[in-house]
């Protein structure tokens, strides 16, 4: 029997009666779930079957929950976590989901300690962006506010890893016409994934979450946990303060640079997951691109990551240069003073902190325009 203070309208979602489902091995256990291996069994479906430990929430925010298992349940992507349907009978709240032979993320770098190559890297962090995107995107953006490698489930199919982002119970819709309610179901986020304004004043957005993919990036770089023995506080004065982890020199250059462009200190100076998947879907490619190509080593001289005011001119100019050349039609010769005004017309749109040159996350954003 459902929850008496949970109405039918609310319960836009797939009921499954418990006696309908088979426990079979405990695969996962957390603060507020314990995640078994086991069967639907009129559906004759391996699934997983996680039991919320909800008995202590007041009927309201079990309302708000139950909501936002409705928006689970109608969720279909192929980089999110499927969820079938929910029991909730006798104050038993159980999602069924679907089952991921590998386990998390988390459990594949540490525990099984796989041989992944690179290109077994490059598709993992495409598919876990492709995720995400796939939240902020959607019509009413749907913001995760708890990525870590343990909420990034995997599995094979045949050759090939298959990645789903996990835990949309723990999102809210953000309505961008009201203000959202907290949902105190949840610790939200954990702090080595926590954006550094989040430990001031608190608010989840969409860079956030981007802060956390960087995080997520650099385990996948580094197969290590993220400050793995560090106090909280050392860890919040650590981040709070603009240090970041290292990253091997070993690692890619692209890689690190799509790294360091996710948990850039400013939320602002972040890019969005779109432009994540702009710079990734380039940089794991053989192409001539705007990063790893000589033209961007020629112009950014000290391999700093930004370009100087003289450095744009000379990158437009070869820009306007190619363009010309692939074009039916000559296009006048471009003047110096012309060069000037456009390179500071680019600085006053794309400079967001306003130093007077472009960082290389504004970079790319200008690139996309392009």
């Amino acid at each position: 029997m459902e929850d008496q203070n949970i109405t039918k309208e609310e319960c836009s979602f797939l009921h499954i009666p418990y006696d309908d489902l088979i426990q079979e091995q405990l695969i996962g256990q957390g603060e507020f779930a314990d995640v078994y291996r086991g069967r639907w069994r009129s559906r004759d479906k391996e699934v997983a079957i996680k039991i919320l430990r909800l008995q202590h929430l007041n009927a309201e925010t079990k309302k708000e929950f139950v909501n936002e298992m409705s928006i689970m349940c109608n969720i279909h992507y192929d980089h999110i976590l499927n969820t079938f349907g929910a029991s909730m009978e006798a104050e038993r709240y159980v999602l069924v989901i679907e089952y991921m032979s590998l386990g998390s993320l988390y459990d594949v770098l540490r525990k099984q300690k796989r041989n992944l190559t690179w290109s077994d890297r490059w598709s993992i962090a495409r598919q876990m962006i492709n995720g995400i995107n796939y939240l902020h995107l959607l019509p009413k953006p749907i913001i995760h506010r708890d990525i870590k490698s343990l909420n990034v489930l995997m599995t094979e199919q045949g050759d090939e890893l298959i990645v789903k982002i996990a835990d949309l119970g723990l999102a809210i819709i953000r309505h961008e016409t009201s203000s959202s309610r907290s949902l105190h179901i949840v610790s939200i986020g954990t702090l080595p994934w926590k954006a550094p304004e989040l430990l001031t004043i608190g608010k989840h957005t969409e860079a956030s979450d981007v802060y956390a993919l960087g995080i997520v990036l650099w385990e996948l770089a580094t197969e290590q946990l993220p400050y793995e023995d560090y106090d909280e506080s050392t860890i919040s004065a650590f981040v709070g303060g603009g240090d970041r982890l290292e990253i091997p020199t070993d690692v890619p250059v692209s890689f690190a640079r799509l790294i360091s462009s996710a948990w850039a200190h400013d939320p602002e100076q972040r890019l969005t997951c779109q432009q994540l998947l702009y710079l990734l879907n380039d940089n794991s490619s053989d192409s001539d691109t705007l990063i790893n190509s000589q033209m961007w080593k020629r112009f950014d001289h000290d391999r700093s990551g930004y370009i100087e005011r003289s450095e744009l001119s000379e990158y437009l100019r070869e820009i306007i240069s190619n363009k010309s050349e692939s074009s039916e039609n000559t296009l006048q010769e471009i003047t110096d003073e012309q060069l000037a005004e456009y390179s500071s017309l680019i600085l006053r749109v794309f400079d967001s902190n306003g130093d007077g040159i472009l960082q290389l996350s504004e970079m790319i954003k200008y690139s996309c325009y392009v």
